[in-house]
C-alpha cells in the first residue's frame, strides 16, 4: 500500500470485522461513560449548591438580614465553593518527557514510517514524538479542561530501549498497538477519565493556602477554633466522598480499558499478522532484564569516573551475557513453532506472569496471545533492524545515553567501551556458564545460620575428585528456573493481595485458576512450600560445593584448606551484616510510609517510628562494630580499594535518636545504611568470586595436575556477629490500621464506613446550608 521501501507490507486478506468492537467492547465503554457522567454531575451540582447558598446569603445581607447565622453559612460555603471549583482548573499537561523531542526536519524517515502506519489504520497522526532511553513505547496526551469537550493532540513516545530488541517487523507492531488507541472512539472515555482523575488527585492530595488557613483557624482560641475544625471535618468529607464515588468510576473504565488493550492489539495484527507483537511481547521480557543490568553496570562505571556512549550496545551485550549465565540459549530468543499447525502455536503459559514493565497495567501475556491469535493472521515479519527507522542512529544513541549523566561532568569522564565494560561485569569467574546461574543475585550461604552449619549440611562418601566433577548437573538449571519462577509468582501474588499490583480485567488469575482475594495467602502458601523444597535441595547443593573442595584442598595442603575456610566465613559474614541493615532499612522505610500515609502523624504513630528508630541506632551499632574486627585477604582488597579497612571502615556514627530530632536521624541512618550496604555489598561480592576462583584453582589441580602454589594468606573474621537466615526478615506491614485505612478507603468495611460518613456530613452541610435560607 505504499511506496515506501522502508515500511513493511501488510497481510492480505484481513477480515473486515477484525478490529470491529464487539458487544462486550461497547458495554463496557457505555457503563463508564454513564459512571463518568453522573460523577461530573454530581461534582458539579455540588459545587453549584454551595455557590448558590453563598449568593442567596448575601443578597439577604444586602436586602438587610444581617445575622451571625448568615455570616457564618456565608463565610463557609464561600470557602467550599472556592475549593471545588479551584480543582476543576487543576488540570495540566502531561508535563515534560524525560528525552529529546523530535521533529520530521530531524528524522524524515521516522515520521515518514509514523505517518504511513497511521494513515493504514485510520488513526490521527502524532502531534509530537518523543524519543527515551527505556524499553517502552506509548501514548500521552496534551490536556486541558477544554479536552473535556474538545479531542487532545496525541503524543508519542519511542523507547531506544525497546528499538534496540526488536525488528522492524515487530516495531510497527508495537507502534500499530499505539496507534490502534489514537483510532478508538471510545478513547474520549479514557481521556475524560484521566482529565476528571486529576480534578480529584488535586482535591484530595494538594494541600494548599485554604489548608494552611483551616490549621490556623483551628490553633486560635477555642470560641474561633471551632469554625476551623467544623470546616476542616466538612473539607475532609467531602474529600472523601468524591474519592469514594471516582473509585467507582475508576472500576467500570478499567474494565473498558481491558476491551480496549484487546482491540488494539487486533489493530495491530491487522497490519502485522498475529505473531509480530506476540513475538515483541516474549522478547521485551529479556530486554526488561538486560536494560536493568546495563543500568547497575552504569551506576558501577560512573563511580569510577567511567562514560558508557552507547548504552544500548551495552544492553545488547547484557542480553547475550545473561543467557550464558543462566546457560539459556533460548534466553530473549522467540520459541520457533513446531509442526505444521503454525495457528496453534503458544509461547506463553498460562501461568500467571507479570508483562513487560511498558504494558505492566495490561492483561496477561497468554490472554493477549490468545486473543491475537484466535483469528490467526499469517504473515511474514520483516527482519531488519528498527534502527533503519532513524537517520543518524549512532549519534542519536550517544545523546540519549549521555541523558543519563550529569552534563557538567561528561567532559571530564573517560570513555569505555560498552560491550567491553559490560562483559567485564559478567565475566566473573562465578558467572561461567558451567555453574548454570546458581550465582546470579544468589547467596550461597544465607541458608546457613554458621560457617560449621555449610560444613556438617553435606555428607559426601565419595573421594573429592568424584565430588567435584558431579557438583553442576544440568538439572541444577532447571531447578533454578523453577525457584525464580516460583519467586515471580509468589512476589505477583503479594503484589495482588496489597493492591500494588492490580489484575487484569479485575480477575486474579493463577495457574489456570480464577482466584478471590481471600484465595491469594492459601496460594501464597502453596507456593512456599513448592519453594522451601527447592530451597533444601539448593541449600545442600551450596553446603556439597563448598565441603568437597574443603576436602580437596586437604589434600593439596599448602594453606588452601584454612584459606577456603576463611573466604567462606568472611562471606557468610559479609552476606548476613548486609542483609541485616538492608532488613533494618526496609522496616524504616516501611513504618515511614504507614504513618506518613494519610498526611499526618499522630502521637502514637510518632512513638512507633523513634522505637523502631531505637531498635535500629542498636542492631547498626552492633554491626558496625563486628565489621570494624574484619581483617581483609590482599584479593578483597585489590578487587574492593578498601585497604587501610580498620581505619576506613564505614563506621556508623550518629547521635542517639529522640523525639526532638527523629526526622534528621531518619535521613542520615538512612544514608549511612545505604553506604554501610554498598561497601559490605562490594566485599560479599569480591569475596565470592575469590572463592569460585579459589575453588577452580583447587579443582583444576586434583582433576588436571595443574600447578598449584601456596595459599595467599588469609584474613580474619569475628568469631560472632549477628545473622539473618531467609525467611526471618522483619514482617513488614502491607495492610494499614483501621483508622489509616478508614481515612484512604483501603478495604469493603473501611471504604463503606467512610463513604456513609463523609456522605452524611456533606449532606448535613448542604441541608444546614439551605435551611438557612
Amino acid at each position: 500500500m505504499s511506496n515506501i521501501p522502508l515500511y513493511p507490507s501488510s497481510p492480505d486478506n484481513v477480515p473486515e470485522s477484525l478490529t470491529r468492537a464487539k458487544i462486550s467492547y461497547k458495554r463496557q465503554a457505555w457503563l463508564a461513560m454513564i459512571g463518568l457522567t453522573v460523577f461530573m454531575l454530581f461534582y458539579l451540582s455540588l459545587a453549584t449548591c454551595f455557590g448558590w447558598i453563598v449568593y442567596v446569603n448575601i443578597i439577604e445581607m444586602i436586602n438587610g438580614n444581617i445575622t451571625f447565622p448568615n455570616i457564618l453559612v456565608t463565610l463557609i460555603s464561600s470557602l467550599l465553593t472556592i475549593f471545588m471549583t479551584k480543582s476543576l482548573f487543576s488540570v495540566r499537561k502531561s508535563g515534560n518527557v524525560r528525552g529529546e523531542e523530535v521533529t520530521p526536519k530531524q528524522e524524515p524517515k521516522l515520521f515518514e514510517f509514523l505517518h504511513t502506519l497511521a494513515d493504514e489504520i485510520g488513526a490521527p497522526r502524532p502531534h509530537r514524538v518523543f524519543i527515551t532511553a527505556d524499553v517502552n513505547a506509548a501514548v500521552f496526551y496534551d490536556l486541558s479542561l477544554i479536552n473535556m469537550f474538545f479531542p487532545s493532540k496525541k503524543n508519542l513516545i519511542i523507547g531506544l530501549g525497546l528499538v534496540n530488541v526488536v525488528n522492524l517487523g515487530e516495531l510497527k507492531a508495537i507502534l500499530a498497538h499505539e496507534f490502534g488507541h489514537f483510532s478508538q472512539g471510545s478513547m474520549m472515555v479514557g481521556r475524560w477519565v484521566y482529565i476528571a482523575q486529576q480534578i480529584i488527585g488535586h482535591m484530595v492530595v494538594t494541600r494548599d493556602w485554604l489548608d494552611s488557613a483551616v490549621r490556623f483557624i483551628s490553633k486560635i482560641d477555642i470560641r474561633i477554633a471551632w469554625l476551623g475544625w467544623l470546616l476542616g471535618l466538612v473539607i475532609w468529607s467531602i474529600r472523601s466522598l468524591m474519592d469514594s464515588l471516582f473509585r467507582l468510576v475508576v472500576i467500570a473504565e478499567r474494565a473498558l480499558s481491558r476491551e480496549m488493550e484487546f482491540n488494539a492489539d487486533l489493530v495491530a495484527v491487522s497490519v502485522t499478522g498475529s505473531d509480530a507483537l506476540i513475538n515483541a511481547l516474549y522478547k521485551l521480557q529479556s530486554a526488561d532484564a538486560a536494560w536493568q543490568a546495563t543500568i547497575d553496570v552504569v551506576n558501577i562505571e560512573a563511580r569510577k569516573g567511567n562514560l558508557i556512549n552507547d548504552l544500548f550496545r551495552a544492553q545488547k551485550s547484557a542480553i547475550n551475557s545473561l543467557a550464558q549465565v543462566l546457560n539459556d540459549d533460548g534466553f530473549g530468543v522467540v520459541p520457533e513453532a513446531e509442526g505444521d499447525n503454525i495457528s496453534q502455536h503458544r509461547i506463553f503459559s498460562k501461568n500467571m506472569a507479570r508483562p513487560p514493565q511498558m504494558w505492566s497495567t495490561h492483561p496477561q501475556n497468554s490472554d493477549r496471545e490468545d486473543n491475537a491469535k484466535k483469528v490467526y493472521i499469517s504473515s511474514k515479519i520483516d527482519q531488519r533492524e528498527s534502527w533503519l527507522v532513524f537517520s543518524d542512529p549512532e549519534q542519536l544513541r550517544k545523546t540519549i545515553s549521555h541523558g543519563f549523566y550529569h552534563s557538567d561532568k561528561i567532559s571530564q569522564m573517560t570513555v569505555v567501551p560498552a560491550e567491553q565494560v559490560v562483559s567485564q561485569s559478567y565475566s566473573q569467574a562465578s558467572y561461567l556458564p558451567k555453574y548454570r546461574g546458581i550465582y546470579l543475585n544468589r547467596s550461597p550461604v544465607r541458608l546457613f545460620n554458621n560457617v560449621d552449619e555449610i560444613l556438617n549440611t553435606a555428607n559426601l562418601t565419595v573421594p573429592p575428585n568424584e565430588s567435584i566433577l558431579s557438583l553442576y548437573p544440568e538439572s541444577l538449571t532447571e531447578q533454578l528456573k523453577l525457584a525464580r519462577n516460583l519467586d515471580l509468582e509468589r512476589s505477583t501474588l503479594k503484589d495482588l493481595a496489597s493492591s500494588k499490583l492490580k489484575p487484569s480485567g479485575g480477575v486474579i488469575r493463577h495457574r489456570g485458576n480464577e482466584l478471590n482475594k481471600a484465595d491469594i495467602p492459601d496460594a501464597i502458601q502453596e507456593i512456599e512450600i513448592e519453594r522451601a523444597a527447592i530451597a533444601d535441595i539448593l541449600k545442600v547443593h551450596d553446603a556439597r560445593c563448598r565441603v568437597a573442595h574443603l576436602q580437596a584442598a586437604k589434600e593439596c595442603s599448602e594453606g588452601w584448606e584454612s584459606y577456603l575456610k576463611s573466604l567462606i566465613h568472611l562471606l557468610h559474614c559479609t552476606e548476613h551484616l548486609h542483609a541485616k541493615i538492608n532488613n533494618e532499612l526496609a522496616l524504616l522505610v516501611n513504618t515511614w510510609q504507614v504513618i506518613t500515609a494519610d498526611k499526618k502523624i499522630g502521637y502514637f504513630e510518632k512513638r512507633r517510628i523513634i522505637k523502631v528508630c531505637e531498635h535500629a541506632q542498636k542492631e547498626l551499632r552492633q554491626i558496625s562494630s563486628c565489621a570494624g574486627k574484619i581483617v581483609l585477604p590482599d584479593a578483597v582488597i585489590s578487587a574492593t580499594g578498601y585497604d587501610d579497612w580498620a581505619n576506613k571502615y564505614p563506621n556508623f556514627s550518629i547521635l542517639d535518636v529522640s523525639k526532638k530530632n527523629w526526622k534528621s536521624w531518619c535521613e542520615n541512618a538512612s544514608k549511612q545504611m545505604n553506604n554501610l550496604i554498598y561497601t559490605l555489598g562490594a566485599i560479599k561480592s569480591a569475596t565470592l568470586e575469590e572463592l569460585i576462583i579459589s575453588e577452580d584453582k583447587i579443582a583444576q589441580h586434583l582433576l588436571c595436575s595443574t600447578e598449584l602454589h601456596a595459599a595467599p594468606v588469609a584474613g580474619n573474621n569475628p568469631n560472632e556477629y549477628p545473622t539473618l537466615l531467609i525467611g526471618d526478615e522483619h514482617k513488614l506491614q502491607r495492610k494499614l490500621d483501621l483508622w489509616n485505612r478508614f481515612q484512604l478507603a483501603h478495604g469493603l468495611f473501611p471504604s463503606t464506613l467512610r463513604l456513609m460518613v463523609s456522605l452524611g456530613v456533606v449532606a448535613g452541610t448542604v441541608y444546614s446550608g439551605l435551611i438557612g435560607l
